[in-house]
């Protein structure tokens, strides 16, 4: 019993004193998350529907949290195996959570709407997901060394 309590006591510290990982970082990791994600859905997602998706390309610094909605929106399809089915409601789950924000924003930026971008496959669709989201790392992780805070231009 009270060798119980000493190691709840112990797990209680170290859980207080442990560091928190500051929100660039939990987002850069969420970043990453989200490009294996969209690796994953590729062999999970039915590409042979007819049906295209509305794809962000080519997308303004500005307006990279607005596309990834759009992205995280779109109506992808799972392929007709069960397992794959089953597999591709959890990354779709995963892939809708929401992002940790980079920095308070004062003004809100006019984006493209979702349906203004060229329809795509949903191959293509998840291959300029994983190309946003390396954009976003790449942006993050610049901001991140530079001590800028989201400032750099």
């Amino acid at each position: 019993m009270e060798r119980t309590f000493i190691y709840c006591l112990v797990i209680i510290f170290f859980g207080t004193v442990a560091p928190k990982q500051n929100p660039l970082n939990r987002r850069q990791t969420r970043l990453m998350q989200l490009v294996q994600i969209a690796k994953q859905l590729k062999t999970c997602v039915n590409d042979t529907d007819p049906a295209l998706l509305s794809t962000p390309e080519n997308v303004e610094k500005h307006c990279e949290e607005s596309a990834l909605k759009c992205f995280q929106e779109a109506p992808l399809k799972p392929l007709n195996n069960e397992e794959k089915k089953m597999r591709f409601d959890v990354l779709i789950k995963q892939l809708r959570r929401k992002l940790p924000q980079r920095e308070a924003r004062k003004t809100n930026p006019k984006c493209p709407s979702c349906d203004s971008f060229k329809m795509k496959p949903p191959q293509e669709f998840l291959n300029s997901l994983q190309s946003l989201l390396q954009k976003m790392i790449s942006y993050d992780h610049h901001s991140n060394h530079h001590h800028c805070h989201g400032q750099c231009t």
